[in-house]
C-alpha cells in the first residue's frame, strides 16, 4: 500500500531543499599566491603543457633569454603538436626579442603583436606603455602579478634578481575579464601592431631551433623546471570564500550613444585600488617596488589615516632599488609619508623588491602590476586581482612579514630605527652617485610632484 504525503509536505520539502542549496558556497574560484620564483616559473611551464585550445600572454618585458627561449619552445610544442592558438602581446620598447626569433615564432604559428611602437612626432606613444602581466590558458587559468618573462624574475639573473609575487586565478568572471581585456588591446588599431620580420634562411632557422631547445634542456638539467608533471595547481588550495575580481585599464571613450576604441587609457585600475583603500576600516599593508604616491593616492592614504586605519608600506632601499630616479623621488616624499603617520619599511635584499601587493583589513588580498607612482596612474596599462578571504589574507600577510625580516624600519626622525639599524645594507658608490644626480638635478623632483 502506497501512502502519499499531504501537498503541504511536498511544498515544505521543496522549500527546505532550495534553502540548503542557497547555503552552499556560491563560489568555487581559486586564488593561489605564487611567492616563490621557481614555483611561479614551473606553474607557467605546466599550464603551457596542459593547454588544449588557447594561450594568451601580455607582458611588459619578454626577452629571448634563457627563460624566454625555453618558454618559446614549450609554446611552439603546444601550437604544433596540439594545435593550440598562441597569441603574445609585448611592449614595443621594453621587450627584447630579435627579429629572427620573431620570424621563427611566426613560422611556427605563434602570433606576436607589439604594443604602441614609439613614434617621434607622437610623444604619447613613448610614455604610454604596456605594463600588464597576463598569462592565460584555455580561458580558465590566469597568472597575473609582478613578474615579467625574463630570467631576472625567476632567480636566474646574471646581474640582478627580483623578489616578486604572482597569483594563479581560476574564476569565470575574473578570467573572462582578463581575456576580454587582452583581445580589446589586441584588436585595437591604435595600440597593436605587427612587427616586420626577416626571411629566415635554413641555417638561421636551424640555429634558432637549436637555441630554443637548448634553453629548455638547460633549465631541465638545472632542475629549475620539470616537464610532464601533470600537476593541478588549483587542486592544492581550497576555493575562495568570495568571488575573485580582476580589474584593468581600458581604451574606450564615449562618442554619442556608443563607445569607440582609443589609444589613451582610462583610470580603471587606479580607481579600483583607490576604492579598496577608501573602504579600509582597520589596516592597509602595502608592498610596492616604487612608492611615489600621486595626489590622488595621497588623499586616499590621508583619509584612511584619519579614519584610524593603520598603514604600513614596504618598498626598496637605496641598496636594492633598480631605478635610482624612482628611489630619489621616493626619498623626497619619504619624510612627508612618515609625518602623515605611515609606517615605512625599506627592503635590504639580497634581491630587488618588485612586488605590487596589499592586504586590507586582514581580509582583502591584492596582487597587481600597479606601482604607486604617476607612471602607473597616468601612462602605463595596469591590472589588479583581489579576493576577500581571511585565510588567504592571513597567508599573504605572513609572506609580507617574512620580507620585513630582511628590511629596515624608518623612524619618525627619517632614519632607521635603533631596533633595525643593524640590518642596513650600504649602497654601492655608483648607486649613491646616481641617486645624488637624480635627486639634485631636478629630475626626481619632477617625478615626485606628478
Amino acid at each position: 500500500m502506497i501512502t502519499y504525503l499531504p501537498k503541504w509536505c511536498y511544498v515544505w520539502l521543496c522549500g527546505w531543499f532550495c534553502l540548503c542549496l542557497s547555503m552552499l558556497p556560491a563560489y568555487a574560484d581559486v586564488f593561489r599566491i605564487l611567492d616563490n620564483n621557481r614555483e611561479s616559473l614551473q606553474a607557467r611551464a605546466d599550464l603551457i603543457e596542459q593547454s588544449e585550445k588557447e594561450i594568451l600572454l601580455s607582458y611588459y618585458i619578454v626577452n629571448d633569454d634563457l627563460v624566454g627561449k625555453a618558454l618559446f619552445q614549450l609554446l611552439i610544442n603546444a601550437a604544433k603538436e596540439r594545435g593550440v592558438n598562441v597569441h603574445i602581446m609585448i611592449d614595443a620598447l621594453r621587450s627584447r626579442i630579435s627579429g629572427n626569433v620573431l620570424a621563427y615564432l611566426k613560422e611556427n604559428n605563434i602570433y606576436v603583436q607589439v604594443f604602441n611602437p614609439g613614434r617621434l612626432f607622437k610623444p604619447r606613444t613613448i610614455t604610454h606603455r604596456l605594463h600588464d602581466k597576463i598569462f592565460l590558458t584555455d580561458a580558465q587559468n590566469l597568472i597575473t602579478g609582478g613578474r615579467n618573462l625574463k630570467r631576472d624574475y625567476y632567480q636566474l639573473g646574471e646581474d640582478i634578481n627580483f623578489t616578486d609575487r604572482d597569483v594563479l586565478i581560476q574564476g569565470e568572471k575574473a578570467v573572462t575579464a582578463a581575456r576580454n581585456h587582452f583581445f580589446n588591446m589586441w584588436n585595437n588599431p591604435h595600440l597593436s601592431f605587427t612587427r616586420k620580420t626577416p626571411q629566415l634562411t635554413p641555417d638561421i632557422r636551424q640555429h634558432i631551433a637549436a637555441q630554443l631547445q637548448n634553453a629548455l634542456d638547460t633549465l631541465q638539467k638545472m632542475g629549475v623546471i620539470h616537464l610532464q608533471t601533470h600537476k593541478n595547481w588549483a587542486a592544492e588550495v581550497p576555493p575562495t570564500a568570495s568571488e575573485v575580481f580582476f580589474e584593468h585599464d581600458d581604451f574606450f571613450m564615449p562618442k554619442g550613444d556608443k563607445f569607440v576604441q582609443t589609444g589613451i587609457k582610462d583610470l580603471r585600475s587606479t580607481n579600483a585600488l583607490l576604492h579598496l583603500i577608501n573602504n579600509a576600516r582597520q589596516s592597509v599593508i602595502i608592498e610596492n617596488a616604487y612608492v611615489i604616491p600621486t595626489l590622488k593616492m595621497n588623499r586616499a592614504l590621508k583619509k584612511a589615516l584619519r579614519r584610524g586605519v593603520s598603514i604600513r608600506i614596504l618598498t626598496n632601499s637605496a641598496a636594492t632599488n633598480d631605478v635610482m630616479i624612482a628611489q630619489a623621488a621616493y626619498l623626497i616624499k619619504r619624510k612627508k609619508l612618515i609625518r602623515m603617520g605611515i609606517d615605512i619599511w625599506e627592503y635590504q635584499g639580497p634581491n630587488t623588491l618588485h612586488t605590487k601587493a596589499a592586504v586590507i583589513d586582514d581580509t582583502i588580498s591584492v596582487v597587481s602590476s600597479y606601482n604607486l607612482h604617476a607612471v602607473s596612474q597616468k601612462w602605463t596599462t595596469e591590472v589588479l586581482a583581489w579576493v576577500a578571504d581571511a585565510n588567504i589574507s592571513r597567508l599573504h600577510t605572513a609572506m609580507m612579514n617574512n620580507n620585513l625580516k630582511k628590511s629596515v624600519n624608518i623612524g619618525k626622525n627619517n632614519k632607521p630605527t635603533p631596533q633595525t639599524r643593524h640590518k642596513v645594507v650600504k649602497a654601492s658608490c655608483s648607486r649613491l652617485l646616481r641617486l645624488y644626480l637624480a635627486r639634485y638635478t631636478g629630475v626626481a623632483y619632477l617625478m615626485s610632484v606628478l
